[in-house]
């Protein structure tokens, strides 16, 4: 009986670790860029003795929805979104970090920056610089290309991976490539395009409707666990009866 409450228990943590996601996803629907979560299980194996083993699931990792969010206009010529598979990097002070997040501005120093002020690196790991705005508003190209009026001041680097997957949230919108997971320059996988933005690929409706299954599955969980706990409770008081007698 214990070994029922055991695996009991490791759905609820599971449980609860899914509905953690789904409120994480609800919580950034409106967050640029943003890509839905959800968690990844395995199942472990204990033998329990007798030749009857035990299985249990646990959290084994995160598995990111890699689908495009719809594309909304702003009113910035330094917003810039991601039209395909690409990443655009950034300088933190922790290293290069890469994002889908193309909210930039421009800084006292005529960077383009986040809005943390990370400097928007070029396809040659270099700041982009717009330091003479007398030659007017920046235009930038599909492949990239920053210019004003003829002047080419250089070109947004836009990045891909083997495995999306294996990028690590950093916060910020940001993620960080573990080692070996080298970045690759992206010719003819993506598009920059001006003027736009990426949204949230989370949708709100199938998030809700999977907070609610949820919710329920760890209310029938509970019921199981309590029910159990009553049957083990009067198995002793029953054996207890016996022995006394």
């Amino acid at each position: 009986m214990e070994n029922a409450l055991y695996v009991g228990l490791s759905q609820q943590m599971v449980l609860e670790r899914q509905m953690e996601m789904v409120a994480n996803n609800i919580a950034n629907l409106n967050t640029t860029a943003f890509k839905g979560e959800r968690p990844v299980f395995q199942e472990y194996v204990m033998q329990a003795g007798q030749n009857k083993p035990v299985s249990f699931v646990l959290d084994y990792g995160v598995s990111r929805d890699s689908r495009a969010g719809v594309l909304t206009p702003t009113d910035s010529p330094f917003d810039v979104a991601m039209n395909g598979d690409g990443w655009f990097s950034v300088q933190t002070p922790n290293g290069v970090r890469y994002t889908r997040n193309g909210h930039f501005t421009m800084d006292p120093d005529g960077r383009m920056v986040t809005r943390e002020g990370y400097a928007l690196l070029d396809d040659g790991g270099g700041e982009i610089t717009i330091d003479q705005p007398e030659l007017g508003t920046p235009v930038i190209g599909r492949d990239g290309t920053v210019a004003q009026g003829t002047n080419q001041i250089g070109r947004v680097g836009v990045f891909t991976f083997a495995n999306d997957q294996q990028l690590r949230a950093a916060g910020d919108s940001l993620y960080e490539a573990p080692a070996g997971a080298a970045p690759t320059a992206a010719n003819d996988t993506a598009q920059v395009v001006q003027g736009m933005l990426e949204g949230s690929n989370v949708q709100p409706v199938v998030e809700m409707t999977r907070m609610i299954d949820l919710q329920r599955r760890y209310q029938t969980m509970q019921n199981l666990m309590t029910s159990d706990h009553d049957l083990q409770r009067t198995a002793i008081q029953r054996l207890g009866r016996v022995n006394q007698a």
